[in-house]
């Protein structure tokens, strides 16, 4: 019996090891691409909707729309460099990156909210805002 609670509790703490690293990995793949202006590697990691907000304007789009309405600003606003300024959990698996995103018309401030949906990190909400 104690054998068997022992593997459950080994199996337990492999399994959020692994889910951690997984969330990691993507808000490192995240940045990457906001780095890159890359917005099609972006929406990999988008839900089915995503609310985002750029500059002064805020809607709810489907991953496709979003992903253009990223590429956008992007061709506008072409990224230099992107900085994580603090990543954080705000409970229930959900995971927010802000960062700093040096572009060649000026410095924006980046938020990434994320959920766990399905063992997937998927984008819920993206804020651009003029730093």
């Amino acid at each position: 019996m104690k054998a068997l609670l022992h593997l459950k509790t080994i199996f337990l703490t492999l399994m959020l090891g692994a889910t951690l690293i997984l969330s990691a990995q993507s808000f490192t793949s995240i940045g990457n691409a906001m780095k890159n202006g890359n917005s099609s590697e972006l929406a990999k990691y988008f839900d089915g909707n995503v609310e985002l907000t750029i500059l002064n304007t805020e809607a709810v789009y489907s991953k496709s729309q979003a992903e253009m309405v990223v590429k956008n600003f992007f061709n506008s606003h072409s990224p230099n460099a992107y900085k994580v300024v603090h990543n954080g959990d705000s409970g229930s698996g959900a995971k927010y990156q802000i960062g700093e995103l040096k572009t060649s018309t000026g410095t924006y401030r980046t938020y990434v909210y994320a959920k766990n949906k399905g063992g997937t990190m998927l984008v819920q909400e993206i804020r651009i805002e003029k730093n």
